[in-house]
């Protein structure tokens, strides 16, 4: 069979010209052929379709057929081939160029040649604008957003045991799992700064035996109920959590209820933990942007108890004993010191039979948990250069205290933070990425604590161009304030924050986690719901007015990399900028130099 309006034999699928066969790509037969493309099931106008869906469908296969054709159409078996024993046949896909060279095409019929070249140039055609067909018709065709409407979560109910532990229970029986969460509300904060990390080791240790259980024995039993188990210790609170079938549930708190009550923390467990501590610390401390996390804590915070590393230091872990652990768990785990959470496929009622059955013989220590002292007031902004010679890349960061979590400006600094460094859309990206190609990602973070966290913008960047970075991370914190938010750069950046919470909130322990961190800070629980639409109602206005407040002024710069790259131009800009070797840094001491 042959369509001669096409010219192409649509049996084998190939061009015939002369008495010399053009083997041609099926695919590329059918995309151009008199009747291909434009016959395909798909490009009929099909109920639902939008506007431009149709021509986009169209161009996008043809597309797909197009480049495949002409990826074949120059391999061996697409050439002008001599039916000789001596020419092409003969020669592997690499030689084809070179076999041609020595055996030239065949004289043919100038009309057929064209036609051959006429179909190559139309695949070449289409190429060239499919990109803006599938452009042009993908914004057509994108949806408009769904009206706003109010969303409502599970709201929590709470009770409190004699012995002070505080019970908080979400019933969502969608699904046949439950997420358990054991909240303590100390954390790093109290590690004394020669001590810092013991509330670390302490909380990972809990999974690592008790009197009943080793650490492979609470492994096997977690895995055999087909669930997890986790513990912590960070800054404002240590945890430990299991998540499980709902019908499992009694079995699991026995595990939770027995790491949490009865840890043995064995010296064995202790040194393998420091061991796997100290490893990981010296590969990070090794990195420019791990490194510059430390020193920034020590920059925003001081002699503070937030301005230690949670971790630990290479000093400071080798220096914990196991009387101090035991002394940090003695103190701080305390049924009054804590919050039991449920989420998932369980009952309030039963969340209190639970809570009274595997905690309600957890006893009170008689020692009562000493407040967090405030660290506010005693920052200055500071430019500090860690010089790292073997840095392939500098760390570049611009930090200040900020606010609290409990902050009546929370709400109006996350969404100022989501404009200034949340998500590639945000301005520090535009600018130093997308405009100007100097780092693979520019971010901002506003850490709210119990007391005062920090904000930080951060971008690395090869170390030639760390003083542009650094200049340009200051000059859009004033540019900020100078230009503000509007419209649709508004409402995309809520948009941002209020799909990732609810998001977050989708899983058993997301949920769990959420409520945590409200009894971390004494929040009430509806703020679960109050959210989003207090995200959706803040305005221009009280965006510029929380930059005006916290953003504004000038900030600490802390600088890791090669500091022979870039600092002299830096000094430029930054003039009492202090430069650290790496090998005189000390991240136990407010001032980061070794004691001479």
């Amino acid at each position: 069979m042959r369509n001669e309006k096409a010219g192409f034999d649509v049996k084998n699928s190939a061009s015939t010209i002369g008495d010399r066969p053009l083997i041609f790509p099926s695919r590329l037969f059918y995309a151009f052929s008199a009747n291909g493309a434009d016959s395909f099931p798909a490009w009929g106008n099909a109920p639902g379709n939008r506007p431009g869906e149709t021509s986009a469908l169209k161009a996008g296969f043809i597309s797909m057929l197009s480049s495949n054709a002409l990826s074949r159409a120059f391999s061996a078996d697409a050439w002008w081939f001599d039916s000789s024993p001596r020419a092409m046949p003969q020669a592997s896909h690499e030689d084809a160029p070179l076999a041609l060279k020595k055996h030239s095409p065949p004289k043919v019929k100038i009309k057929a040649a064209a036609r051959g070249f006429t179909t190559l140039l139309v695949a070449l055609l289409c190429l060239t604008l499919t990109q803006r067909a599938l452009a042009v018709g993908g914004v057509d065709a994108t949806p408009s957003p769904a009206p706003a409407h109010e969303i409502s979560f599970t709201h929590p109910k709470e009770t409190k045991l004699d012995n002070g532990l505080r019970v908080i229970v979400a019933e969502r029986p969608s699904l046949p799992l439950l997420a358990m969460e054991l909240i303590i509300r100390i954390g790093s904060e109290k590690d004394p700064n020669d001590r810092a990390g013991t509330a670390s080791l302490t909380g990972s240790l809990l999974t690592k035996g008790t009197e009943k259980m080793t650490a492979p024995e609470i492994a096997n039993a977690i895995e055999s109920l087909g669930g997890t188990i986790f513990s912590s210790g960070v800054s404002d609170y240590s945890n430990a959590g299991v998540v499980v079938m709902s019908s499992k549930a009694e079995s699991a708190l026995t595990i939770l209820a027995d790491i949490v009550l009865h840890p043995t923390f064995k010296q064995e467990e202790i040194d393998r933990l420091r061991r796997q501590s100290l490893d990981g610390l010296r590969v990070a401390l090794q990195q420019p942007g791990s490194l510059a996390s430390y020193v920034l804590g020590r920059v925003v915070y001081g002699d503070g108890e937030y301005g230690h590393a949670s971790g630990g230091t290479p000093e400071t872990l080798p220096a914990i004993q196991r009387s101090d652990i035991l002394n940090f768990y003695e103190n701080y785990y305390r049924p009054d010191n804590a919050t039991l959470v449920f989420s998932g496929n369980v009952s309030f009622e039963q969340g209190k039979e639970y809570a009274e059955k595997f905690f309600g013989s957890w006893k009170v220590n008689q020692t009562v948990p000493r407040p967090v002292s405030a660290t506010a007031g005693t920052w200055k902004p500071t430019t500090v250069v860690v010089d790292m010679p073997e840095a392939g890349q500098a760390s570049v960061s611009v930090t200040k205290p900020a606010i609290k979590r409990d902050s009546p400006d929370y709400y109006a600094g996350l969404v100022a933070n989501a404009v200034l460094g949340n998500g590639f859309g945000s301005r520090l990206n535009r600018e130093i990425r997308i405009k100007r190609g100097l780092s693979y990602g520019a971010r901002s973070s506003l850490d709210a604590r119990r007391d005062t966290g920090a904000f930080t913008a951060s971008a690395q960047t090869k170390n030639e161009s760390a003083a542009e970075v650094a200049t340009l991370l200051q000059a859009e914190l004033k540019r900020f304030a100078a230009e503000p938010v509007q419209g649709d750069e508004l409402k995309s950046r809520q948009a941002l924050l209020t799909g990732s919470y609810a998001r977050s909130m989708e899983t058993d322990i997301g949920f769990a986690s959420h409520i945590a961190v409200l009894s971390v800070f004494n929040l009430p629980l509806d703020t679960l719901n109050r959210f989003i639409p207090s995200i959706n109602a803040i305005t221009p206005n009280d965006v510029t007015a929380f930059t005006e407040k916290y953003l504004v002024a000038p900030s600490s710069l802390v600088v890791v990399g090669k500091a022979s790259a870039f600092i002299e131009p830096l000094k430029k800009n930054f003039p009492e900028t202090r430069v650290i070797a790496q090998s005189e840094l000390d991240l136990n001491r407010a001032d980061l130099v070794k004691a001479k």
